[in-house]
């Protein structure tokens, strides 16, 4: 074939790629690949990973700002030069990085080239590497219409051998997104990517494939990204998503715009999500969730006449997530329980089925979202405090969701106190749910937590703690009270301390997924 002719096929199947733009949808990228680690902290891979993503990028249409092996000075002075273009374009913007990267109380660091020989401690991190969260909000300022973030930078620290003191936890963590834009990881949080044996790390080998699919929208891709990954790693590796994006975006598309407006509805602000349930391997269907709406609430004692711990009260904002519409019951667990070949736990009597499951410790929690994880495609895990205590509000400022009084037959607590007919656990959905149709918000079963205890507020609330941080000394943080406690500790700001392997007959757990 001539290069005329193969240079005018390649024209062709670009146009088709992106027919259809509006206007203002001007895409730019910046790619960065940091291999140049020193001794064994080199990657060989992240330079390879960032040129071949930096074509495929243009090849859809991106103007792409390709650097490779930047030290920290570099990295921010591009970053800033991207943020500038940015602005200037108000359409996408995409930014994208390989190599190593680290988490230190709940932030993202990006290490750059030359940092390990001068970094001593975990504490000077924050000084002499790359925040994630600084190309976020380089991005966001921008005020496009969509941003993504990819981190390919989930690797192995073999820095922490350099570190005194308190070791660089592995993975990255999740971060909190902002509207319209999404964040990409190539591996779970506390998770770590493989560098990959080929050219490419399995997690942009597939991203790069799948993104050049047309008609499939990011979030199309990304699970199959995942589902692919998982494949490739023996299931070691699972990228996960979040997504704060206003309209479905599409890299790759024959016949629509990049970005499909989707219909509002009018509806009120704290009505009822809608409720799904993914599918499971064999057929059958998880749990039903119910979706809750992003927003910012205050958190804590606001009536007064709580608890130290629930101190202080404080504003948090919450991305859009979805919530089990009801406590993990005794028939959920136990299929999990028997296709992972763990024993059932103890219902002493009170029945099984319908009813939530007891007797858990935060170790058999996490490792049911993770199986169900396995079994859907999608990201389980248990809720933070903060995501827990807003999903139980339910856009409310009152003791209970329904208001300030106990009431009468309104949730399963201890005795005289709530006029309930239950003398231990309720069936699930028992009594009425609140105003995001979530049952058993209050009482029934205490409710495991993602996140580590703090006797009072000093931002853990909003973060999930690893699993594999977790010892016979931590504390985690459980909600929600139960069917032994009275009307006080049925309250929404009242919290619970519970360690990793208790295993409590008034303590369960629900879901939430990203």
């Amino acid at each position: 074939m001539s290069f005329k002719k193969s240079a005018f096929i390649a024209l062709i199947v670009t146009a088709l790629l992106t027919t259809g733009l509006p206007s203002y949808a001007q895409r730019l990228a910046l790619v960065i690949g940091n291999s140049a680690y020193p001794g064994n902290a080199s990657l060989s891979n992240p330079v390879n990973d960032a040129k071949d993503l930096a074509k495929v990028l243009r090849r859809l249409g991106f103007k792409v700002i390709l650097r490779q092996n930047l030290n920290q000075q570099k990295m921010e002075a591009i970053i800033d030069q991207f943020g500038k273009k940015l602005r200037r374009n108000k359409g996408v913007g995409l930014f994208y990085f390989s190599g190593h990267g680290v988490q230190h109380n709940g932030e993202n660091y990006l290490i750059p080239i030359g940092v390990p020989q001068t970094l001593s401690s975990v504490e000077q991190l924050r000084y002499k590497a790359v925040p994630a969260g600084y190309a976020l909000a380089t991005m966001n300022a921008a005020d496009n219409e969509a941003n993504f973030i990819f981190l390919d930078a989930c690797r192995n620290s073999p820095f922490k051998r350099w570190f005194k003191g308190e070791m660089a936890a592995p993975g990255l963590a999740a971060m909190p997104t902002v509207p319209g834009a999404l964040i990409s990881y190539a591996a779970s949080p506390g998770g770590v990517a493989e560098n990959g044996e080929g050219r490419n790390s399995p997690y942009v080998k597939h991203l790069m494939k799948w993104i050049q699919q047309p008609n499939l929208s990011i979030n199309q891709v990304l699970r199959k990204v995942r589902s692919a990954v998982r494949a490739e790693t023996y299931g070691v590796q699972s990228p996960g998503y979040y997504d704060e994006l206003n309209d479905d975006f599409y890299f790759a598309q024959v016949s629509q715009p990049i970005i499909q407006p989707t219909p509002i509805k009018p509806r009120d602000s704290f009505s009822p999500g809608k409720v799904f349930r993914d599918r499971l391997h064999d057929g059958s269907k998880g749990p039903e969730m119910v979706w809750i709406p992003a927003g910012t609430f205050r958190m804590g004692d606001i009536q007064g006449g709580g608890y130290d711990w629930e101190k202080p009260v404080h504003s948090v904002s919450v991305n859009r997530f979805s919530m089990g519409r009801y406590e993990v019951t005794f028939a959920e667990y136990d299929k999990f329980a028997q296709a992972t070949g763990r024993k059932k736990p103890d219902d002493e009597g009170w029945g099984r089925g319908n009813r939530p499951v007891i007797k858990v410790s935060w170790h058999d929690a996490i490792a049911y979202t993770e199986w169900l994880s396995q079994q859907t495609g999608e990201q389980y895990r248990l809720p933070t405090e903060a995501e827990w205590e807003y999903a139980a509000r339910a856009g409310t400022e009152t003791k209970y969701w329904w208001g300030n009084d106990i009431g009468r037959n309104k949730a399963n607590c201890y005795g005289n106190y709530c006029g309930d007919s239950f003398e231990y656990t309720a069936p699930v959905g028992s009594f009425q749910p609140n105003r995001f149709d979530l049952y058993d918000t209050v009482g029934n079963v205490w409710e495991w937590t993602c996140s580590e205890y703090e006797d009072k507020y000093k931002g853990k609330e909003k973060q999930c703690l690893s699993k594999n941080r977790a010892n016979n000394d931590s504390g985690l943080s459980f909600r929600g009270g139960a069917w032994n406690g009275g009307a006080r500790w049925m309250r929404s700001a009242n919290r619970g301390r519970g360690e990793p392997a208790d295993r409590l007959d008034y303590l369960g757990f629900r879901v939430a997924r990203l």
